[in-house]
Parts: C-alpha cells; sequence; structure tokens
C-alpha cells in the first residue's frame, strides 16, 4: 500500500513546499472533441509534458482512469482487487457528482482504497459531450491528516502518459460479471516495461476489466449503482507552484 499511496502522497505535500513543483509542467489545456473517441487512440495534438515531469504526472492519473474512458453515469461503481508485493487489497471506484456548467460538465470521481487507514482519493474530471475527459483537480484524503487538494490539468489519455502503444487485439474476458468480448492493449514506458490494459464496455466508469503492469495488477470483480459521496470535508485547497 505504501509504494501504491507515496507518489501522490508526495506531489500533495511538496504542493506546500516552495521550492518544489506539485504539479506537472503540463500547462492547461482544454479537451479536444471528437466524434467518436477509441480508448486506445489518443488525439495527436496533446500538449507536451517534461520528461522529468512524467513519473510525477502519472502518479496523479489513476491507471483505470490513464489507460480507460470515463463513462460518467452519475452512482455507478466497479471495485477492483489490487495487488501487488505489498498486498492486496480492493478499491472502489464511482462516479458520485456531476456539476453542469456553462462549455462542460464537471464529474466526481472517487477511488476508495480500503485499507488501513481508509484512503479516499477524488478527482474533478470535465468533459464536453464528446470530448476527452480532463482531470481538473486531484483530492487525497488519509485520515488522521485533513484532506487537500491540488490542480492537474492532464488530459486523462494524455499519450505521453501512457506510452508507446506496441500492440492492440480483440480478446475474450475471462467469466464473470464482465465475461465476453474486450480490447487488449499494451504500452511501454520510457524505462521499458510494459502495461497491459483490457477494456469492456461493460465495466462501469472507466471501462477496465484488467490491467496488469511490473509492480501491480487490477482486476474488476463487481459493479452496481447507488453511490455517493465519501468525502465528508471540504479540503485544503494548494496552488500549482513554479518549475524551479
Amino acid at each position: 500500500m505504501r509504494r501504491l499511496l507515496c507518489p501522490v502522497c508526495t506531489v500533495v505535500l511538496l504542493a506546500a513546499t516552495p521550492a518544489t513543483s506539485a504539479a506537472p509542467d503540463a500547462g492547461t489545456a482544454p479537451a479536444t472533441p471528437v466524434a467518436a473517441l477509441d480508448a486506445g487512440t489518443p488525439a495527436p495534438a496533446d500538449p507536451p509534458i517534461a520528461p522529468e515531469r512524467l513519473a510525477e504526472a502519472r502518479a496523479l492519473v489513476p491507471p483505470p482512469l490513464l489507460y480507460g474512458q470515463l463513462q460518467p453515469v452519475v452512482g455507478t461503481w466497479v471495485e477492483y482487487t489490487f495487488q501487488s508485493k505489498q498486498g492486496t487489497f480492493p478499491v472502489r471506484a464511482a462516479v458520485v457528482g456531476e456539476t453542469p456548467r456553462e462549455r462542460d460538465t464537471l464529474y466526481q470521481v472517487e477511488l476508495d482504497y480500503q485499507t488501513t487507514p481508509r484512503t479516499l482519493i477524488v478527482i474533478w474530471v470535465s468533459r464536453a459531450g464528446t470530448a476527452r475527459a480532463l482531470v481538473e483537480r486531484l483530492a487525497i484524503s488519509l485520515p488522521p491528516n485533513a484532506p487537500v487538494s491540488i490542480p492537474v490539468d492532464l488530459l486523462a489519455d494524455h499519450a505521453a502518459l501512457r506510452g508507446t502503444p506496441v500492440r492492440e487485439r480483440d480478446t475474450d474476458v475471462r467469466p464473470g460479471p464482465f465475461a465476453g468480448k474486450g480490447r487488449e492493449q499494451t504500452f511501454r514506458l520510457e524505462s521499458g516495461q510494459q502495461v497491459t490494459v483490457v477494456t469492456a464496455a461493460r465495466v462501469p466508469v472507466f471501462g477496465v476489466e484488467s490491467l496488469r503492469d511490473a509492480e501491480s495488477t487490477w482486476t474488476a470483480r463487481k459493479a452496481g449503482t447507488g453511490a455517493r459521496p465519501s468525502l465528508d470535508a471540504v479540503p485544503l485547497s494548494l496552488p500549482r507552484l513554479p518549475v524551479p
């Protein structure tokens, strides 16, 4: 659990340190409208991210959102089994709120890491129609500390964050609640490590049935409706600080 959450916690804590940047130097980029978005075909005009910020940026966008596609149906949830060398535990992801705005809609997405202490990551994602999802802000609640939030301003499926596509094929999702046809994609990071994701439209929230990298595995186990917000306090809002 420590290995999973430390990158995000570090980013949040560094946001309060004057000498360090809290978020990737990617700028704020509006989502690009597309007629039909394939989860593995990001638009070519993604804003650049400095190489030294890639690891930090990847820590900000949870893997199922980064390699999937947000399905913004309020109240839906999916529970994953997260497995790594540090342990195995459930993570429930849910769309728990929406706020219509003049040009888009802001969705509140929560990932509840069911550990001790229980950790909650809250992401505010905007979309305009069929446009790509833009992660505007992220908050983390790690008791007994007060929740804090920082700006992100990154496309959820940013091509540079995902890595280089190396393989894509149709596949069969194994028996279970999401059995059926799926799509398997493999990406290679700069380190040479690979990430393999299986997506299926039947899986709510992100459309991700499973995701595997060199250190961890996410596997969707069950899903449902009726999810409500778990964040019960207004997070302390920390600004993005300039890159030194």
